[in-house]
């Protein structure tokens, strides 16, 4: 069965007859085609190019299309981005935001063409018309804290949410713009959509802190992208979120990541009761080491967690750029084939 039959059983909350697979795979495309994280990330065919042959590789359940996920915006919006020649990620070091006046020279940026925002668009909608018919295609966007986080700095952010929260969630609206452009343009093409909120999880943030401060900033930008006819809408972020489940859950999202530090039962009892899908994890670590018995260990204490819950798909972390695809075949040869 492929990607989209699996999740058209979930959706009538059936358990489907395999597990669904949805590894995370951007940088590690680069390596599948022999090239590099910055070159794959400057020249939408071989973006293209890459990740098909992921997905001709793994035939996973679900592909999210994406490199460098947390400079695309921030470079539209004229930061610099630093592309090295070896095998890592493109950067930007510097701080955007200094004041609030700064805030007020900013423009939203036009995805339809500003810097790479137009090749992401493109990419994801050549991927989604070779495969689409096979498999849920999802374009990725940042979320506002994240993004107000990469534009101030993160101390400095957090610093300012304490200190002038008026100017920090002035940023964060202005964020949330940003998003929300960049997630229309990805909607017009019909393909899906994810939200990469990472610098949410604790002990980054405490729970009081998110709740306060940050959960009402991606309830709009849901409900926002809702209103545009997106229905599914994912709110990613790693690390252990248990303790901000139920506000990540308010958010209206349709899929939640429960890595693997979280406590997989309390998720899947709380997503089974808003009817929220939820990729339960191992450690990407664990794929890069390849160790088969440690693969399967880890795969099958999550598997035995939620394979009773029908909104259960199985994942891991951002897959590396030095895992060997034997690897990610291993693991999928585990969970396909994980016997009660």
């Amino acid at each position: 069965m492929n990607g989209k039959e699996l999740f058209a059983i979930m959706a009538k909350g059936e358990i489907p007859p395999v597990i669904p697979f949805i590894p995370t795979i951007f940088e590690h495309s680069a390596k599948v085609i022999g090239k590099t994280p910055s070159e794959i990330a400057q020249d939408e065919d071989l973006l293209v190019e890459s990740q098909l042959a992921c997905y001709e590789l793994y035939r996973h359940d679900l592909i999210s299309i994406g490199v460098d996920i947390y400079n695309v915006e921030y470079e539209a919006l004229g930061a610099k981005v630093k592309f090295p020649e070896n095998e890592e990620l493109p950067s930007i070091s510097e701080i955007m935001v200094s004041s609030i006046d700064d805030i007020d020279k900013l423009t939203v940026p036009d995805p339809e063409r500003d810097a790479r925002m137009p090749m992401f668009l493109n990419a994801v909608q050549r991927i989604n018309e070779k495969v689409g018919n096979e498999v849920i295609v999802n374009g990725t966007i940042v979320g506002p804290f994240t993004l107000a986080s990469i534009m101030r700095g993160f101390e400095n952010f957090v610093m300012d949410l304490v200190m002038d929260p008026d100017f920090a969630f002035k940023l964060m609206e202005f964020a949330n713009k940003v998003s929300l452009a960049f997630a229309k343009s990805f909607i017009k093409r019909g393909v899906g959509l994810s939200i990469n909120e990472s610098w949410i999880a604790p002990p980054l943030l405490s729970p009081a802190f998110y709740a306060d401060n940050v959960v009402e900033y991606e309830k709009k930008l849901i409900q926002d992208i809702k209103k545009l006819g997106q229905k599914n809408v994912a709110l990613i972020s790693g690390g252990d979120t248990t303790d901000i489940l139920d506000d990540m859950i308010t958010t209206g999202t349709s899929l939640l990541l429960a890595d693997s530090e979280c406590d997989r039962q309390y998720y899947k009892k709380a997503c089974a009761k808003n009817n929220i899908l939820m990729r339960a994890s191992i450690a990407s670590i664990i794929v890069e080491s390849g160790d088969d018995a440690e693969m399967k260990r880890a795969a099958y204490e999550v598997i035995k967690d939620c394979r009773d819950y029908s909104g259960f798909i199985f994942g891991c972390g951002i897959v590396s750029y030095d895992t060997l695809p034997e690897n990610v075949l291993k693991l999928k040869d585990i969970v396909r084939n994980y016997n009660d």
